[in-house]
This record gives C-alpha cells, sequence and structure tokens, in this order.
C-alpha cells in the first residue's frame, strides 16, 4: 500500500484534477499545461497570468485564493476555475484576442458554448461584455452537466482557510441549478449536491442554506486590473471597514463589518447587509 500524499501534494493534485477534467470536458484538451498556484490576491477569487513563469520553460499561471474556498460553495470555485480557463483558452487558440483585462465577444460567445452565461450582474439581463464580467450557470447546459458528473467520480476539496470563511457572506446565485439537481438525483446520492454546497466556517463543516443567505450584488466579483493578470473580484458590500445592516421586521440598522453575524435582540431575525 502506497504512502498517503503528502497535504501540499493532495491540495494541488485536486485544483489540477479538476482544470485537466474541465479540459477534457469543455475544451477538447485544447487548453496547454500550466502552474496552478493558491495566491492571497486582495479582492481576488482567482487570475490568469500568461507566460508568468519562466525557467525550464515559458507557463502561464492560474491563481485561485483559498480564502474563498470556505465561504463560497464549492459550485462556485470550479465556476470561478473555468472562467479562468475561458482566459486560458482565448489566449493560446487562434482567436482574436482582447485588449488587456477586457472581457469581449470571443470569450463571451466561448462561455456561453461550455455553459456559462456571461453577465456584469451575474444574474439575467448583465451585459455580456465589458471589464468588469461575471457569470451564471446555464441550466442544463455543459458545465452543469459537467460539475455533477465530476462530483460522482469523487472531486472534493478537502482544506478550507477558516479564517477566509469568516469574511465572505455565500451568495444564492445557483439556488435554481441546486433545486434541479436536487430534483433528478436520487436519494442515495444527495451528498453529491451536499458538497456542491458545502463550506466550512468557526473550525466546523456545515451547509449553507442558500435560500436564507444574502441575495448579493455581484457585478463586480470579476474586475480586472491593470496587472496583466485576469483576475476575478468577489462582492464584498458596504464601503471601507462597515457596512449597513438591516432587521428585516422591525427595520433596526446597525453599522459593523461586512463579515459580522448580528441577530435583532427583539425579532431574533438574523440582520443582512442592504
Amino acid at each position: 500500500m502506497g504512502q498517503p500524499k503528502k497535504p501540499t501534494i493532495k491540495a494541488y493534485t485536486e485544483l489540477q484534477q479538476a482544470y485537466d477534467y474541465f479540459n477534457q470536458t469543455l475544451f477538447d484538451n485544447d487548453l496547454p499545461d500550466l502552474i496552478i498556484t493558491l495566491q492571497r490576491g486582495k479582492n481576488t477569487m482567482g487570475y490568469f497570468s500568461p507566460e508568468r513563469f519562466v525557467g525550464e520553460s515559458k507557463l502561464s499561471e492560474l491563481a485561485m485564493n483559498p480564502d474563498y474556498f470556505g465561504s463560497y460553495p464549492l459550485i462556485e470555485t470550479l465556476s470561478t476555475l473555468v472562467h479562468e480557463m475561458v482566459h486560458v483558452w482565448q489566449y493560446y487558440m487562434p482567436v482574436k484576442k482582447a485588449r488587456k483585462g477586457y472581457h469581449d465577444q470571443v470569450w463571451a460567445e466561448k462561455m456561453e458554448q461550455i455553459g456559462l452565461m456571461p453577465s456584469s450582474t451575474g444574474r439575467e439581463g448583465g451585459k455580456k461584455t465589458g471589464q468588469q464580467m461575471n457569470e451564471y450557470i446555464i441550466r442544463g447546459g455543459r458545465f452543469q452537466t459537467a460539475v455533477y458528473d465530476l462530483l460522482k467520480n469523487g472531486f472534493s476539496i478537502s482544506w478550507y482557510d477558516r479564517w477566509g470563511a469568516e469574511q465572505y457572506i455565500p451568495s444564492k446565485r445557483y439556488e435554481a441549478i441546486l433545486d434541479d439537481w436536487l430534483r433528478v438525483t436520487p436519494d442515495d446520492e444527495q451528498q453529491l449536491i451536499d458538497k456542491l454546497t458545502r463550506t466550512i466556517q468557526k473550525d466546523e463543516v456545515q451547509l449553507i442554506n442558500i435560500k436564507e443567505s444574502e441575495n448579493q450584488n455581484v457585478a463586480d466579483r470579476h474586475r480586472e486590473e491593470e496587472e496583466p493578470e485576469i483576475t476575478v473580484r468577489p462582492p464584498i458590500k458596504g464601503t471601507g471597514t462597515r457596512a449597513k445592516f438591516t432587521c428585516s421586521a422591525c427595520g433596526l440598522n446597525v453599522w459593523a463589518k461586512p463579515s459580522a453575524n448580528i441577530l435583532c435582540g427583539d425579532c431574533g431575525v438574523r440582520l443582512e447587509i442592504i
């Protein structure tokens, strides 16, 4: 029996497994090998940096931020990975290149082809091209099918940053997709759906109740920086270090850091950022 993988090797192997799987199922293995890294860029879920590494050969970088593994559902981590893989595809394939940091029509059409609808708001009706872009899953599309099959094959992310998990409130952007899967998934496979919504918060595994989580504005989740990287920026409500929380029952207002978990003493209702 072989020795178990070291934690570092296992953590990076999981990301490599997801990259290879999506490369095969969504990109016909057209994407090159590159270096996948874990990076904690400020307000950045991930980025693609073309030909960032030199040495034995010239390789690009695709970075993922572990701060968000513990607060955003696994399905959002995987859609972030594929979003960046579309940038990899556009950089290396013989197609029209976009100007630095811009999501153009070529990028948008490829996103749709693989089952992710580009949207400046992260929801229906948003612009499909622009400097700051997000996406939502096309119901019944290729990405939805691929993610479901990936989890059936046993994929998971083994570690989550416990401090990062307290910084961001999960969105309910994929509520409809998860409802679809719950309807078609046999009872003995319901744990697959659990995997898509699992995070670790305050040192213990919990399931995110998507129906009760905050309906966040995600317009700024994908923000292109002035650096050569193509980055993904998650939403953080409020300005500076404070955000306005409101009780939906009595209207009580409280200002606190965006990661605060506040209950109304009179109503027993969790205050939400507005």
